[in-house]
């Protein structure tokens, strides 16, 4: 997909539009995009010379907090806005820890779609994807295939990583949020990360090259009391609200040097 001009997009995609799945795809050194997107992963990089850095602790964030939940003895698990499959995956890491998970991958991006199917295909049991918008999430949770799949009643892990910040004020997300939380059991788990309205200004400017480039969505970097809001009603697990690569480290990311500040990340259980 990345160099072919002869290869036609999959149905509904629009190589000309920078799409935020594929710039992330960028970012973490996947093929899966286009030239639109690589020039404004680019031009990102200039004002914000972290991202790819960011991409990469926010998948490694994804990975540490699911064997945590998993750990706590989670075996449903909801990826919400999952972006294109870059392993390891949630599947892939419930799985290992709770053999019994079933995990679903909700997006409504064609292409993530597309090779989320294809990841699937093989893999076991207990996987589905399918497509939906969090912007409705009574109707993404309301789905009779996710309701067949996961059960409501019991606790689960629902996944909101890099998603929210894509997400205007005027689609209210802090009502977003409560929504998914009053159908989620005690016991469950929110796990969440959303780009930091640093002093600096360095989200504030890579959100505008996104805005410059009319990418599919817009990028809103918000502040810590913004995103601490996300976790009403929630008890946050240690170490609490903190940078992505503060999150329960592992020993080869003590001292690395990443230097990464432009995310904030927490997990939380609900009572």
């Amino acid at each position: 997909m990345t160099a072919d001009p002869t290869t036609s997009p999959p149905s509904g995609v629009d190589p000309n539009t920078p799409s935020i799945a594929r710039v992330y795809d960028y970012y973490l050194g996947g093929k899966d995009n286009f030239a639109a997107d690589r020039e404004l992963a680019e031009q990102v990089l200039l004002v914000a010379p972290n991202a790819r850095a960011t991409a990469r602790a926010n998948r490694n964030f994804l990975v540490r907090a699911t064997e945590a939940v998993a750990m706590a003895g989670i075996r449903q698990f909801v990826d919400l806005g999952t972006g294109i499959p870059t392993s390891p995956n949630v599947h892939e890491v419930a799985q290992q820890i709770k053999p019994c998970a079933h995990v679903a991958y909700i997006d409504n991006d064609p292409i993530v779609l597309c090779h989320a199917r294809a990841l699937l295909a093989g893999t076991r049991p207990g996987v589905i994807a399918m497509e939906g918008d969090v912007r409705a999430p009574e109707q993404v949770l309301d789905h009779p295939r996710l309701r067949a799949h996961i059960d409501f009643a019991q606790p689960v892990a629902i996944f909101l990583v890099a998603m929210l910040h894509l997400l205007t004020d005027e689609d209210r997300p802090e009502q977003l949020v409560k929504t998914i939380s009053e159908r989620m059991a005690p016991g469950s788990y929110l796990v969440l990360s959303h780009l930091w309205d640093d002093p600096d200004g360095v989200g504030r400017a890579g959100a505008d090259a996104y805005a410059r480039r009319k990418a599919s969505s817009p990028v809103v970097p918000r502040t810590t009391e913004q995103i601490q809001r996300f976790f009403d009603g929630f008890e946050l697990v240690e170490p609490g609200l903190v940078f992505l690569d503060q999150w329960r480290p592992i020993e080869d990311m003590i001292n690395a040097g990443a230097d990464d500040r432009l995310c904030l990340c927490a997990v939380g259980r609900k009572p």
